[in-house]
């Protein structure tokens, strides 16, 4: 089973997916926000990764660059979730800088009350 099985098929894209295509091997900068059972934002991560393999059992896997260097993010094969992100000098949250990633890509993770 997929670690994305909480989705909508729909939500998925096919692994030919043109935008897909575009992203493999693309330097993309992630933002994961943390939601409350409230709904307030309680915190936000600045990420950077190459995406190495994109397919529907494990989604979009990131090669992240930085401090976590080596270490895989796992996102959602959602493409809609992922815009053009303008050329630049961007700092991680552990304090690295990278320059010119191609795609900037938000999710928010939902807490649930305790």
């Amino acid at each position: 089973m997929g670690r994305w099985n909480e989705l909508v098929p729909e939500a998925f894209a096919d692994r030919n997916h043109p935008i897909l295509r575009a992203m493999r091997g693309t330097l993309i900068l992630v933002r994961m926000n943390q939601i409350g059972a409230d709904d307030a934002l309680m915190s936000t991560e600045i990420l950077a990764g190459r995406l190495v393999r994109a397919n529907r059992s494990e989604g979009f896997v990131l090669s992240l660059v930085g401090k976590k260097s080596g270490q895989e993010l796992f996102l959602p094969l959602v493409p809609d979730a992922f815009n053009l992100v303008d050329s630049g000098r961007y700092q991680l949250s552990c304090g690295s800088i990278i320059h010119n990633p191609e795609f900037l890509g938000a999710f928010d993770i939902y807490r649930e009350a305790t």
